[in-house]
């Protein structure tokens, strides 16, 4: 996608380049009131293009599209996660770079000038990956009684160290589940600064995830109280990284992944394939698991996009014709119809589409007292799609307080004895609450993601009126990222 003209490869060179990915971001909430530094940054918006993002638009395909330059079929990541068929096994919300199938910007960046380095804070399936040279990330400990606790992943390992010692560990609970606030932003951002001044990375990845959270929890109106509160709180965030990165004089670009629209329906899947006889479950610890491989077929859901594994397959067409008939679900897509989205091994059988008022849940039981325990926690990894209802607590007014203090009362009581306790803080029955998503392609501009640079129309060279392909993000990077040398 970057051609760099020239035998002489030495001619050229990266600049000192920083990437803030701000999630959720579109140019609907851009305003002098609201959003100051990022208003001043895009010019008022004028430096500023929406980006058509990748199917799904959902966090690890965007960013896998955006590094790579080319489509899931082609990167292998379809999801935030997908099903083992062969372990019979979901796989949710996992780092390592060996999920990428293809080559991603830092290796294009260092072909081209191999004295570059590379920094990644907090952006997916960056472990591990041989052309990052330090990296930062969100990493909790399991202990062996089944406790989790908040720590940090680093490149180097000393670097986590230095970090949890000046500024505590990474805030997991404000970074995902009923706690979340500016605090996680925040530590990112900190840290990202420190890691900058210890290292001087040629290229910085920098992910910030605040907006995502309101959003969905109460809605995508710029006028509401929440998202007035959550764009100041991030527009102050941003503002001091520009501040600092530009005082180093870096190249500044600001991103985001997708825009998320507003939703009011529900719509659980599984179920529909559950009455159709089609779900398997297992009776266990006073509740249901759901059986996997012994299922019909099942669903993994992502957002607005659910991925339905059918393990008998002479049933896929039956299955399809159950789920077209759905209400909240727009489309359901046959392998031969997943043109640029199928990549083997990383897709169901079938993938449906919400309506874009809807979204997916994951649930499978029918009566509430039949809730796997996993169901009233925040445990990404073990649920078989994503769960918003994990930023809501279980327990409302006039019992939220008591109800608070009662887990912290178990949850405290339990450490000092060496227990494990559940900490089943998060609800089932409020699905219909949630009041935004994201996953299918934006009909309209306001719900567009945002690519900004003080060069923008030079580097996408097109009419602003026509939205940037998520494929092209990695060659625009590269732009930025490198110039020829001045002749010696």
């Amino acid at each position: 996608k970057m051609c760099i003209q020239g035998s002489d490869r030495s001619e050229w060179r990266a600049k000192k380049t920083v990437v803030l990915n701000v999630v959720a971001l579109t140019k609907e909430y851009l305003s002098e009131e609201d959003t100051p530094n990022l208003w001043k940054f895009t010019n008022g918006g004028e430096d500023a293009v929406n980006v058509k993002p990748p199917f799904p638009a959902v966090t690890c395909v965007s960013q896998t599209t955006y590094l790579t330059g080319v489509n899931p079929s082609e990167h292998g990541v379809t999801a935030n996660g997908y099903y083992n068929e062969e372990m019979k096994q979901v796989v949710n919300w996992h780092q390592s770079a060996g999920n990428v199938k293809a080559e991603r910007l830092y290796a294009k960046l260092k072909r081209v000038d191999p004295t570059a380095t590379v920094f990644v804070h907090t952006w997916w399936y960056s472990m591990y990956d041989e052309n990052i040279d330090y990296f930062v990330t969100v990493r909790p400990e399991y202990h062996a009684n089944g406790k989790k606790s908040p720590n940090t992943y680093a490149k180097p390992h000393s670097m986590r160290d230095h970090l949890h010692e000046k500024f505590g560990k990474y805030p997991l609970h404000r970074f995902w589940g009923p706690l979340t606030s500016i605090e996680s932003s925040r530590w990112i951002a900190n840290t990202a600064m420190e890691v900058d001044k210890m290292h001087d990375p040629t290229l910085t990845m920098v992910y910030l995830p605040h907006l995502d959270y309101s959003l969905q929890k109460f809605g995508t109106d710029k006028g509401m109280k929440h998202v007035k509160e959550d764009l100041k709180e991030i527009d102050k965030v941003v503002g001091d990284l520009v501040s600092y990165y530009q005082s180093k004089e870096a190249e500044v670009v600001i991103l985001s992944e997708y825009g998320i629209s507003p939703v009011t329906r529900a719509v659980d899947i599984n179920r529909v394939l559950r009455k159709a006889g089609h779900i398997s479950v297992i009776k266990e610890r006073g509740g249901e698991t759901l059986d996997y491989g012994a299922s019909r077929a099942f669903a993994t859901v992502d957002h607005q996009v659910a991925h339905v594994h059918v393990n008998d397959k002479t049933a896929i067409e039956d299955v399809k014709n159950l789920l077209l008939g759905v209400d909240g679900i727009a489309k359901v897509l046959s392998e031969s119809e997943m043109t640029e989205t199928y990549y083997p091994g990383r897709c169901g059988d079938l993938v449906c589409i919400a309506e874009p008022d809807s979204w997916f849940t994951y649930y499978f039981w029918e009566e509430e007292k039949m809730a796997p325990d996993y169901a009233h926690c925040v445990d990404i990894h073990t649920k078989p799609g994503y769960d918003p209802t994990e930023m809501f607590l279980r327990f409302e007014r006039p019992f939220k307080l008591f109800g608070v203090i009662h887990l912290i009362f178990k949850a405290v009581l339990s450490n000092m004895v060496g227990i494990r306790t559940l900490v089943d803080a998060t609800p089932t029955d409020r699905a219909s609450e949630i009041r935004g998503s994201h996953g299918v392609l934006p009909t309209e501009e306001k719900y567009m993601p945002i690519l900004s640079h003080r060069t923008i129309r030079e580097l996408v060279g097109q009419d602003e009126s026509v939205p940037v392909p998520a494929t092209d993000i990695c060659s625009i990077l590269m732009k930025v990222l490198v110039t020829r040398s001045d002749p010696l």
